[in-house]
């Protein structure tokens, strides 16, 4: 299926041709009902990341129930069952048939096959304001909380060719944190040397669209040893009027 959901410029400098339709029919999805959760939550007193990833959870699997849509949503989805300590994805998408073919690659229906990381774009503390991206240090040891990094490592959806990245908006606006993140990632890229990973310009969010209540970019992010995976960056403004 030839890119439709993907302005022209973005899918050139990212070297991208197509994109499954079955991981289009989620993003679509998503961007569709993102909005209402803006204006739901935008005047809430609810301003935490999980209690804000549930009600979004909550919100989709109700509208996909209603829509008996050939997939759902899972809050807190282990991407490594077999391992009690597995990594936890904010949000899994599992197919409701029997399987799901994405590429070459087949998902059973209990397999995310798009899975779901959100972070908040406002932080109080200035050591966790590149949560979006990058983790931090904290008594001399580094935590893997960068939302992008945790992907670029594979300790989410290392076995996706596409996931995505929920941004709640609660301080600034969308254009303030696009130009804050992509200048963030350049100084990634200047200091590759220091990084455990390596970043370059595909990492950069690429704009596709900034309206008043939501926001999506894309970036194609290298991986260690494997090829890159498609972010699908979805943001939602979540500031009281």
């Amino acid at each position: 299926m030839l890119i439709d959901h993907i302005s022209k410029q973005t899918a050139v400098n990212l070297q991208i041709d197509e994109i499954d339709a079955s991981i289009l029919s989620v993003v679509d999805f998503i961007e569709k009902h993102l909005p209402e959760f803006s204006k739901k939550y935008a005047s809430s007193n609810i301003k935490n990341e999980p209690c804000l990833t549930q009600k979004l959870t909550i919100l989709l699997s109700r509208k996909s129930i209603k829509k008996n849509c050939l997939f759902f949503f899972h809050n807190e989805y282990m991407e490594n069952p077999e391992n009690g300590n597995s990594p936890k994805i904010d949000i899994g998408t599992i197919t409701a048939q029997e399987n799901i073919t994405i590429g070459t690659q087949t998902y059973s229906n209990e397999e995310s096959f798009f899975s779901i990381e959100a972070k908040i774009l406002s932080v109080s503390r200035k050591e966790r304001e590149k949560e979006y991206l990058i983790g931090r240090f904290e008594n001399e040891k580094y935590l893997n909380t960068g939302g992008v990094e945790r992907v670029k490592k594979g300790i989410h959806a290392d076995k996706l060719n596409y996931s995505s990245i929920i941004g709640y908006v609660i301080k600034h606006n969308f254009d303030y944190w696009h130009k804050t993140i992509n200048l963030w990632i350049d100084a990634l890229i200047k200091d590759n040397k220091k990084n455990e990973i390596a970043w370059n310009n595909a990492d950069k969010l690429k704009k596709e669209y900034i309206k008043k209540d939501t926001a999506k970019f894309i970036s194609k992010n290298s991986r260690n040893k494997k090829s890159a995976i498609i972010l699908f960056h979805l943001w939602a403004h979540l500031q009281s009027s």
